[in-house]
């Protein structure tokens, strides 16, 4: 039976210290006192622990690897396929190699760690799509290398993120609508899927109340399921808006397919508009008005920020990268009515509101 491999938790555990405390002493960064470094590089020694990436670093500068839940790949393409492959083409510039692992779900459940982590195969990981906050607490404290969430944002953990900049993406996508004339508008997202969704969410209601406009509990239209996040189709309002807001373009895709289907014309009945420009299984024929995510800029950030944790050319504290992209005009969308001047409109207060903590409805309704 082969050697199980030595873990910083297992160094930690020997010497009563904290996982952090082994990582940061045998990386020689700060906050160590030096009698304490060169204990624990001696029980490293002693226990046979070998540093990420070792054994192959002669091949290559750096080994990264890229770790996404099943769930986010379906059955063919995706967005995060997509970006996987804008994320092989930036690290390749750096002189990268990159290692793809799909997280199941039982392992996900199961907190196991990824093989290429415990066998020493990177030298740093990305985290590709939110995943739950237990899998992430054992990675900061097993996996012993640096790591970056991408296309998600946590912020109990110091680590580089980089995600789309999806509150005023949406906002902007709100705003196209209104400055349309339209003044119904549902958003079409299940809030609770995902912090990207629901950050969505919050810029198409800063739109709503910055015109002024009316909100109701109908108009926010669920999209998918709870467990899978398999995308379903949305259950059309009985009072019908004249504008649908979707978190993505798939979502927007499926919508305007069951919109067809229950006799609606889009864009001259109803207006659509979609979020991060992909559509991985078209089933209607109409070009999307979308706000693009810009991925080669996404994956190209997230490049440069593992690489320079690999290296040791930040040691600073995890920070956050916004991507901002751009509105790309479809067919999906007419004017409704004639232009009216919002300019100068208060900002409305919506039924409900008081069950958002003070400080979010500072956040996302003041700015």
């Amino acid at each position: 039976m082969a050697r199980k491999a030595v873990r910083l938790s297992d160094i930690a555990e020997k010497l009563g210290v904290s996982t952090v405390t082994v990582s940061n002493a045998l990386a020689n960064q700060r906050g160590v006192s030096e009698e304490l470094r060169e204990k624990i590089k001696e029980m490293a020694s002693e226990m046979g622990y070998h540093a990420p990436g070792t054994q192959i670093m002669a091949k290559t500068a750096v080994n990264i690897g890229v770790l996404v839940q099943e769930r986010y790949l379906g059955n063919g393409s995706s967005f995060y396929w997509r970006l996987y492959q804008e994320l092989a083409i930036a690290c390749a510039a750096h002189n990268c190699l990159l290692a793809f692992c799909v997280l199941k779900p039982d392992e996900e459940k199961n907190t196991v760690l990824p093989v290429m982590v415990s066998d020493h195969r990177i030298d740093g990981l990305i985290v590709m799509g939110e995943i739950s906050r237990a899998y992430l607490r054992m990675l900061e404290k097993e996996a012993g290398m640096p790591m970056i969430f991408l296309d998600f944002f946590a912020a109990e953990f110091d680590v580089d993120c980089v995600i789309s900049n999806n509150f005023y993406g949406m906002y902007t996508a709100t705003r196209h609508l209104i400055k349309k004339g339209h003044k119904k508008i549902a958003y079409v997202g299940s809030v609770k899927s995902s912090n990207s969704i629901a950050d969505r969410y919050f810029g198409y209601l800063k739109a709503m109340r910055q015109y002024g406009l009316e909100e109701r509990e109908e108009w926010i239209v669920e999209d998918r399921t709870s467990g899978t996040m398999e995308i379903i189709e949305p259950k059309l309002p009985k009072d019908m808006p004249t504008a649908f807001v979707c978190n993505c373009d798939q979502t927007a895709s499926v919508l305007i397919h069951e919109l067809e289907g229950n006799g609606y014309r889009v864009p001259e009945d109803v207006s659509v508009v979609g979020y991060d420009n992909f559509v991985f299984m078209p089933v209607c024929d109409v070009a999307i008005t979308t706000y693009g995510v810009d991925m080669p800029e996404m994956a190209k950030a997230a490049a440069e920020r593992i690489i320079a944790r690999v290296k040791g050319l930040d040691k600073g504290p995890g920070r956050l990268s916004i991507i901002s992209g751009n509105l790309i005009d479809g067919e999906s969308v007419s004017t409704n009515i004639k232009i009216n001047n919002y300019s100068g409109c208060k900002i409305s207060k919506r039924a409900g509101m008081e069950k958002i903590p003070a400080f979010l409805q500072w956040l996302y309704l003041s700015q």
